[in-house]
């Protein structure tokens, strides 16, 4: 445990201070950080807590760059109550869930001399209707907006509906089947400026697919529109070894079509320890390939994204890799 927690306070100096990452578009949709892509996904993780790093580098056709870095870090909380009786008591899930975190988001661009700074904090709940097995739940970010001259208050939203947690690869998809809307810098006008980033709404959903034994498809697909659209949609597979072996577990591979007339090509890998009750470290990375052939022109040239996730995991293998 003491080697666990050293590796953790390096990995959270690096998330913490580590270079911006970039983009005048969207992080790469599919595996974005939860709390950029809904604020309602605050604590939605099989976990007591989760801290999240993604840096994106987006170049255009003249030359420029503008760098992309979120960072996260959510808890989730709970409620149980007491059932049995005569000496036999048990904590039994209520069906509420809080969650709680804080992100930090900037761009930045040297060539366009152009900075933005938003922290926020984000909160959660979550309420699982019995009868039926769904999960609804709403989410909301206060936070303020800056650059070197200005600082303004800003206000995040989101709501999701989902069935059937995944017990095994939240980090992907947390429901089996999920739907998610979701409104960022409500107070600011569709296009509030060149550096600050305007008012926002978008809707999601992903929907797992697993007919086959050594591996699960999620197809997703995101609508944004921000005074204009943009759109993604594809899919994830995500191959499960036979055996477990002593370091990881499960690759992925996603291909996605986005509006700004490119393809999205994405792969990753999730490490762990060797004890029991350890950490997970799951990374993912991707690149943004113009589609030359296409008859319309680019947004932009190309862009490299990189992201990880880390969570605590006790290991409880099952033959079911999804879970119900």
């Amino acid at each position: 445990m003491a080697k666990n927690k050293t590796i953790l306070l390096i990995l959270i100096v690096w998330l913490a201070f580590g270079s911006h990452a970039l983009a005048q578009q969207p992080h790469g949709i599919f595996w974005s950080p939860e709390l950029r892509l809904n604020p309602a996904f605050t604590g939605m993780m099989n976990a007591k807590w989760r801290i999240q790093k993604n840096n994106r580098w987006q170049t255009f056709e003249d030359g420029n760059q503008l760098n992309w870095s979120t960072f996260s870090a959510d808890i989730r909380k709970e409620i149980t109550k007491e059932v049995g009786g005569y000496g036999l008591k048990i904590q039994e899930s209520s069906g509420n869930t809080f969650g709680f975190g804080i992100m930090d988001d900037r761009r930045k661009s040297d060539s366009l001399g152009a900075e933005y700074i938003a922290d926020y904090f984000s909160i959660s709940y979550h309420k699982v209707l019995k009868k039926s097995g769904n999960s609804i739940g709403i989410g909301i970010q206060p936070g303020y907006m800056r650059d070197e001259t200005e600082k303004k208050f800003d206000l995040n939203a989101g709501f999701l509906w989902g069935k059937g947690i995944i017990n095994c690869w939240q980090e992907d998809q947390y429901f089996r089947n999920q739907i998610g809307f979701a409104a960022y810098n409500i107070l600011s006008n569709w296009a509030d400026s060149a550096i600050y980033h305007g008012r926002e709404v978008q809707a999601h959903a992903g929907f797992l697919i697993d007919k086959v034994e050594q591996f699960h498809i999620v197809a997703n697909g995101l609508y944004r529109y921000n005074g204009t659209n943009d759109f993604a949609f594809g899919a994830d597979v995500l191959f499960f070894p036979i055996v477990h072996y002593a370091y990881w577990d499960r690759a992925r591979l996603g291909l996605h079509y986005r509006s700004s007339n490119h393809l999205t090509f994405s792969a990753g890998l999730r490490f762990y320890g060797r004890g029991k009750k350890t950490l997970t470290i799951d990374g993912t990375i991707s690149y943004d390939m113009p589609m030359k052939f296409m008859d319309f022109e680019s947004k932009y040239k190309s862009a490299w994204e990189i992201g990880i996730v880390i969570i605590p995991f006790e290991k409880c293998w099952s033959l079911n890799k999804c879970g119900n």
